[in-house]
């Protein structure tokens, strides 16, 4: 009982001792923490005591680049050190109880600080050091992260203003394109306008000029002088057909031929056509359309031939009959062919050298078409030729 009692007081005296040595230091949970009337803490302008004493630790930013620790009670003559653990392998000295630190990297830290006079701990301090939102691998990560997402918003924005651009330009080019258009269908509506307007002066002109070969045939009494006239007049009266055709068709790309041989055949059969010999034309081209060029001379030929078979093929018959083919043959080439079933051409006329006008004028006519017209008989007259349109002509020279 004696030995426990010696124990005890001896244990009291120690914790006296200690209790005067550190001038008030009291037991926390991280360590020995000073009382707040015994220190001041302030990182950079701003007073942390309170929130030391209240955690029992000192927090601190990576970020933050000055901490003053001033410590009461402290005299000038005191010597004391401070050692942060594990950062600083040596102990550090400071004077009058102020501990001036610098920043440190992320981790956990004690703030340990001795008296050299006693050689004992008087302050036991745990220190938090936390890196910023910025500091580290998290800093490149978040850098890297925002610079991500800045490149793939700018890429974003970049090809949204690219596509608005782009459809306002495209929108630009179709109105532009749509509007040229307007103006170009104008022109052709225009030009086409002017171009039937042409053709039919052209046709009246020509009307005119047939007026006028009748009024001479009714002032002369020679009947070959009439007829010759007459034969003027219907090759007048043919052009002047292909013009009507051509103001009268909404298309103005050539002549219409076969509602162009329809108007030839019906005016031949008007002026040439004897009473009681009745002939019928069988029209056996299809609906196709031939340049003016091409269109001209092609017309003239058919009308020598159809004048020369009213006036000659169906002598001493009771009716007779026309056959008339046109056929294309494709790249610009056609075949024609005009069937009757008149007399025929007498045994010793050489159509080929011929002089009279109608023959030489079909001779001139199918070579202006780039072709050769031939004769033979097959119960018949029968005329058969091959021709080409202008632009196969074209490709020729």
């Amino acid at each position: 009982m004696k030995s426990v009692y010696i124990l005890a007081v001896f244990a009291t005296a120690c914790l006296f001792h200690a209790a005067s040595a550190v001038a008030g230091i009291s037991a926390g949970a991280g360590g020995m923490v000073l009382l707040p009337e015994q220190f001041s803490v302030v990182v950079g302008q701003k007073n942390i005591t309170s929130q030391v004493v209240q955690e029992k630790m000192i927090r601190l930013r990576t970020t933050d680049r000055l901490m003053d620790i001033q410590l009461y009670g402290i005299s000038a003559n005191d010597s004391c050190v401070y050692r942060m653990v594990p950062y600083d392998d040596d102990w550090l000295p400071f004077q009058n109880g102020l501990m001036r630190l610098g920043e440190f990297p992320e981790g956990d830290y004690y703030l340990l600080v001795l008296t050299k006079k006693s050689d004992k701990v008087i302050c036991n301090i745990p220190v938090q050091v936390k890196g910023g939102l910025f500091y580290g691998f998290r800093g490149y990560l978040i850098v890297f992260t925002f610079l991500g997402m800045g490149i793939v918003i700018f890429f974003w924005i970049r090809s949204f203003f690219l596509k608005k651009d782009k459809n306002r330009t495209v929108k630009y080019l179709e109105n532009t394109v749509m509007r040229r258009t307007t103006q170009l269908q104008e022109v052709i509506n225009q030009r086409e306008l002017l171009l039937k307007e042409i053709h039919h002066r052209v046709k009246n002109n020509l009307q005119v000029i047939s007026a006028l070969l009748e009024m001479q045939a009714a002032r002369t009494t020679d009947e070959n002088v009439k007829a010759a006239i007459k034969e003027g007049q219907n090759r007048v009266l043919s052009i002047a057909f292909i013009h009507q055709n051509l103001y009268q068709h909404d298309d103005l790309k050539g002549v219409e031929i076969n509602s162009f041989l329809r108007e030839l055949t019906s005016h031949i059969r008007q002026v040439f056509e004897r009473p009681g010999c009745p002939v019928e034309v069988v029209n056996e081209v299809p609906k196709f359309y031939l340049d003016i060029d091409s269109a001209i001379p092609l017309g003239l030929l058919i009308n020598e031939l159809l004048t020369n078979a009213y006036k000659y093929a169906f002598a001493g018959k009771n009716s007779g009959m026309i056959r008339i083919k046109i056929e294309d043959l494709g790249e610009g080439s056609y075949s024609f062919c005009f069937i009757d079933d008149g007399v025929g051409l007498p045994n010793d006329f050489d159509f080929t050298r011929s002089n009279t006008l109608g023959m030489k004028l079909i001779r001139q006519l199918s070579r202006q078409l780039a072709g050769n017209i031939y004769y033979k008989y097959d119960g018949g007259c029968k005329f058969e030729l091959t021709f080409k349109n202008l632009n196969a002509r074209s490709k020729m020279l």
